[in-house]
C-alpha cells in the first residue's frame, strides 16, 4: 500500500509539472510504446527511435524514471526503449558495446570512473553545442567537470551519488559521547567507550570488500588522511604519499582494535546500511545520501528518528575535509544514428523542473545548484543544508585510463594490508609496482 500511495503521488507530480505540454498515458515504460497522437505535435523528431540503457535507482522505489520516460514519449512522439538493470551488468553490456564498436544504444550510462577512457577512445560525444547558457552556469560546476575534458562537457549527471557522514545520536549519547567524533583518533576512541559499554562492537561498519566498492571507501579514507594513490600528473605514488601510509597504517591497527567491524571485508554496501538501521554501530563515516530516510522508514529500519547528518566529514585533523562523489552521468554515444532524438531526452530528464519533480518523489539529490536552496526542498529534507557543507569538499576517482586496473589492485592489495598478511611498507611497494605496471600497459 505505501508503494501504491507513493506512485500515486508520483503520477500526480509528473502532471502537474507537464501540465499542458501535452496529453498521452502516464503508466510505465521500459519497452518501446505506440506515441502515436500524443502530443507531439510539428516535433520532426516524432517516430524517431532510441535506446537508453542506465543502471537501476536504489532510491527509485516507486518507478518515477519509467512514468517520466513514458511522458517524454507521450509529449515529443520520440520513442524510447530504455533498459534498467543493476550496475554490474549495465557496466558489462556498455564496455562491451563500445569495445567491438557500439552501435547498441544512443544514451548510455556514463559512471565517474570512466571519463578517461570514454573519451579517449571517443566513445562519446562533446555536448557543447546542445547545452545551453542556463546548464552550463546553473547546474553544480563539480558534477559538470567530472565529465568534462579540454573545454568539453560529455555528460549530463543523471544520479548526484555523494556520500555523507552520518550518526546514530542515540547510541551516542548513551555512550556518554557527547561531540560527535571527527577526527580518526576520536573515532578508535569511541569504538573504545562503545565496547567498554557493551553498546557496540565496534564504532563503524564499511566496505572494505575486494571490489570496486572496496576501493570506493578505501579512497575516502586516503583522502581524509590528505593522501593520494595517484598524483595530479596520473603517476602512481602509494608507496611515496604519506597521506596513502598514515590512512593504511591507521586501517591496519583499526582492524586489530575492532574500530570497525572484521567483516568489513566482505560486506556489500546493502549490507552495511542494513546493519546501521539495526542499531549495530554508530557511525556511518560515508553514507549514500538515501540513508537518512530509509533510517527513518520503520519497514526497513529499527532506529527511526535517531540518525543525524554531521556539518563536516571524518579526517585525519580536521584540516583534510573530503567526501567520496561517485556521479553517475547520461552520455550519447559516437555510434548514435539519432544523437538529436537521444539529447532531447537527456535535456528532459535533466531540466531543473524534472531536477526538482525528482527530488520531491524520490529524495534524490539535485544536480541544479540553486535547488539546495529551494523552500519546498528544504521543508521536506531540512538536513540538505548540511549535505551541502560537507559537498563542497567532494573528491572523485582519479580520471586515468586504466581505471578499472587500479581499482582491482587497491582493492586485492589492501585487504593484505588490512588483514594483516602483509606490512603497510610491503603492501605498498607492491601496489606501486602494480599500479606502475598497469599504467605503462595502457601507454599512458
Amino acid at each position: 500500500m505505501r508503494k501504491f500511495l507513493a506512485l500515486i503521488v508520483v503520477l500526480a507530480l509528473i502532471m502537474a509539472v507537464t501540465a499542458g505540454c501535452g496529453g498521452g498515458n502516464s503508466g510505465g515504460g521500459g519497452a518501446t510504446t505506440d506515441t502515436s497522437g500524443s502530443g507531439s505535435g510539428d516535433n520532426p523528431l516524432a517516430g524517431t527511435k532510441i535506446t537508453v540503457i542506465l543502471p537501476e535507482n536504489e532510491m527509485d522505489t516507486v518507478g518515477y524514471h519509467k512514468a517520466k520516460t513514458q511522458k517524454f514519449m507521450d509529449e515529443t512522439g520520440i520513442q524510447v526503449e530504455l533498459i534498467n538493470k543493476g550496475w554490474e551488468a549495465v557496466a558489462d553490456d556498455v564496455l562491451a558495446d563500445l569495445a567491438s564498436g557500439g552501435g547498441t544504444y544512443d544514451v548510455i550510462e556514463f559512471d565517474n570512473s570512466w571519463v578517461a577512457k570514454f573519451i579517449n577512445n571517443e566513445w562519446v560525444i562533446p555536448l557543447n553545442d546542445y547545452m545551453t547558457d542556463e546548464m552550463k552556469s546553473g547546474m553544480l560546476p563539480g558534477l559538470l567537470d567530472k565529465f568534462s575534458a579540454d573545454g568539453n562537457y560529455y555528460g549530463i549527471t543523471w544520479n548526484n551519488d555523494t556520500r555523507f557522514y552520518m550518526y546514530n545520536k542515540q547510541m551516542l549519547d548513551a555512550a556518554g559521547i557527547t561531540e560527535v567524533p571527527s577526527t580518526w583518533d576520536e573515532v578508535s576512541a569511541a569504538a573504545k567507550i562503545l565496547q567498554s559499554k557493551n553498546i557496540a562492537q565496534y564504532a563503524y561498519v564499511d566496505t572494505y570488500k575486494q571490489e570496486q566498492m572496496g576501493t570506493n571507501e578505501l579512497l575516502f579514507v586516503i583522502y581524509s588522511f590528505g593522501g593520494q594513490l595517484i598524483d595530479d600528473n596520473n603517476n602512481p605514488v602509494a608507496n611515496t604519499d604519506p597521506g596513502a601510509r598514515e590512512a593504511y597504517e591507521y586501517l591496519a591497527q583499526a582492524y586489530k582494535d575492532n574500530v570497525f567491524s572484521k567483516a568489513s571485508l566482505t560486506l556489500t554496501y546493502e549490507e552495511v546500511a542494513d546493519s546501521f538501521f539495526g542499531g549495530n554501530f554508530p557511525l556511518f563515516v560515508q553514507a549514500w545520501p538515501g540513508v537518512y530516510a530509509d533510517s527513518n522508514d520503520a519497514s526497513k529500519s529499527q532506529i527511526v528518528g535517531n540518525v543525524a547528518v554531521a556539518d563536516f566529514s571524518v579526517s585525519k585533523t580536521g584540516a583534510e575535509q573530503a567526501v567520496l562523489t561517485l556521479p553517475e552521468a547520461m552520455a550519447i554515444t559516437a555510434t548514435s544514428q539519432n544523437p538529436d532524438a537521444a539529447w532531447e531526452y537527456i535535456k528532459y530528464m535533466s531540466s531543473k523542473d524534472t531536477d526538482k519533480e525528482r527530488s520531491l518523489a524520490i529524495g534524490s539529490l539535485p544536480i541544479w545548484s540553486d535547488l539546495y536552496n529551494d523552500s519546498d526542498l528544504l521543508a521536506i529534507y531540512p538536513y540538505w543544508e548540511q549535505f551541502g557543507k560537507q559537498a563542497q569538499h567532494a573528491k572523485g576517482y582519479p580520471d586515468i585510463v586504466w581505471v578499472d586496473d587500479f581499482a582491482d589492485i587497491v582493492a586485492k592489495v589492501s585487504q593484505k594490508i588490512l588483514a594483516g598478511s602483509e606490512t603497510v611498507d610491503a603492501g605498498l611497494n607492491e601496489m606501486q609496482g602494480l599500479l606502475e605496471d598497469a599504467k605503462a600497459r595502457a601507454g599512458e
